[in-house]
């Protein structure tokens, strides 16, 4: 019999050395960054899209994740928020390296000495 969390962790893995996951990712951080600088700037849904030449209802589709927008609309929208669009590339993380029967070890906290209290 498999093991469920086992295989739960084989398929998350997989899942990670996607394109897929990685696009999601880049996406779901630029829509966070959309709503914060919305929200801050008191914009709805209705001034973003009339300020991009969109529809209320495009809006909300980029907010849900719904769409594969691409740079030219992502500077508009930038644009839109008085914004720079800003694009790099950094290094990868390092992978880990675990084999499947170690787990993770938690830090130790530190020892604290407490003194007695007296009456």
């Amino acid at each position: 019999m498999k093991d469920p969390l086992k295989s739960l962790q084989a398929r998350a893995t997989a899942a990670r050395s996607t394109q897929a996951y990685h696009a999601e990712g880049v996406s779901l951080r630029f829509t966070e960054d959309l709503l914060a600088r919305m929200e801050a700037q008191g914009i709805t849904r209705a001034a973003l899209a009339e300020r991009i030449g969109s529809t209320p209802a495009y809006v909300t589709k980029i907010l849900r994740g719904d769409t594969n927008f691409t740079l030219d609309t992502m500077v508009k929208i930038a644009r839109a928020l008085d914004c720079e669009l800003a694009i790099g590339l950094s290094p990868a993380k390092p992978k880990l390296e675990r084999k499947p029967t170690e787990k993770a070890i938690p830090k130790a906290r530190p020892l604290v000495a407490r003194s007695a209290k007296r009456p």
